[in-house]
């Protein structure tokens, strides 16, 4: 897994997500559930504000 950082898309703030090596972010979304986009390339990022959001690689 690669750590990676991203934008939180509620507050901002710069958050560190984990993807698998080798992948790319397709996007990061305000809300998520895991399991029901059909596809497992989701990871969950919290931001230091305690938002929570998903991250799409591919």
């Amino acid at each position: 897994m690669t750590s990676t950082t991203v934008e939180c898309p509620y507050c901002s703030a710069e958050s560190a997500v984990s993807i698998p090596d080798g992948s790319s972010i397709k996007n990061v979304n305000q809300s998520y559930r895991t399991g029901v986009w059909g596809d497992a390339k989701l990871s969950e990022g919290t931001c230091t504000e305690g938002h929570h959001f998903g991250v799409k690689y591919e």
